[in-house]
């Protein structure tokens, strides 16, 4: 059966929509799989069955010079990141650390993981987030904004988990507008306006400062986190979510400022206005809701 055509996410152009594999095959997404959905309107975060995959997960994203092009620039690099982490990832107890010493082509790797986020985000993303496309199909470009964080971590769960653009509320009421696409061994973040001050995230933007052609090497150190909910950034233990649940009653809500300046943020890097579910611990969208509704 031909292919199916389309209009690239990256560049923009009608044609071939080609099998986006994110990550890339070689990178342990070469197996079956099955793609599990939240279920919506809930009251609380659950799952339920979506796709299955027979050979790695992949989307109808990228056009095939997009896919060919670039995947061959910049996977190479990455792959080889995933199975240095593959192999010292072991039984590490979760929240310590495990280090790369002697990455190659961070560059490569940073353009990579935007690459996926180009998929993972959504086929608007590109379009509302000019920097983007020159970024990834420029190898030399080294223009990363300053308001945008990318960030690595690694997990001994043998699953993932991908949030697309997310307007999300953060144990105390905070708020934050972040992507998280994560594969096992190794999980990807974006954070979009703030700086993410969190340990258990390696931060990478920086790798944009060093030449696409570098011949020298960055030593990396990437924190073993759990993934036991479809939260993103949330990396809390299955025994810290039961005992978080007893004592939700104490969550906190966040501002109705707060509340919609991470709407309208979420909106505008997303280029979704339409249709949108924001996540958050049961106890403080009742409040939310609570506040919200006339007495």
């Amino acid at each position: 059966m031909p292919a199916p055509q389309g209009k690239c996410w990256l560049c923009g152009r009608y044609g071939r929509l080609s099998k986006e594999h994110i990550p890339p095959e070689s990178a342990f997404n070469d197996c079956p799989m099955l793609l599990m959905k939240v279920k919506e309107r809930t009251s609380e975060l659950a799952w339920e069955p979506g796709d299955s995959y027979r050979r790695g997960i992949w989307f109808r994203s990228l056009c095939e010079e997009c896919n060919n092009k670039y995947g061959s620039k910049y996977g190479g690099a990455y792959v080889d990141l995933v199975r240095d982490v593959a192999d010292r990832i072991g039984d590490v107890p979760y929240f310590h650390k495990i280090s790369i010493l002697g990455v190659r082509r961070p560059l490569a790797i940073l353009k990579q993981v935007l690459l996926q986020f180009v998929t993972a985000n959504g086929p608007k993303f590109v379009q509302t987030n000019a920097w983007v496309a020159p970024f990834v199909r420029e190898p030399r470009n080294q223009e990363f904004p300053r308001d945008v964080g990318v960030y690595l971590f690694a997990s001994n769960v043998r699953g993932g988990r991908n949030s697309g653009v997310s307007g999300h509320v953060l144990p105390g009421g905070r708020t934050n507008v972040v992507s998280e696409f994560s594969f096992w061994p190794l999980g990807t973040v974006m954070s979009f306006a703030n700086e993410l001050a969190d340990d258990r995230l390696a931060p990478i933007h920086h790798w944009a400062q060093f030449p696409f052609g570098y011949r020298g090497k960055v030593d990396l150190h990437v924190s073993v986190n759990p993934m036991t909910t479809a939260y993103p950034l949330d990396f809390r233990t299955e025994s810290e979510v039961r005992s978080q649940a007893v004592a939700g009653a104490d969550a906190k809500a966040p501002s109705p400022e707060a509340t919609e300046s991470m709407m309208k943020k979420a909106m505008s890097v997303s280029g979704e206005t339409e249709s949108w579910v924001f996540s958050g611990h049961p106890s403080t969208v009742k409040k939310m809701k609570d506040r919200e509704t006339p007495r």
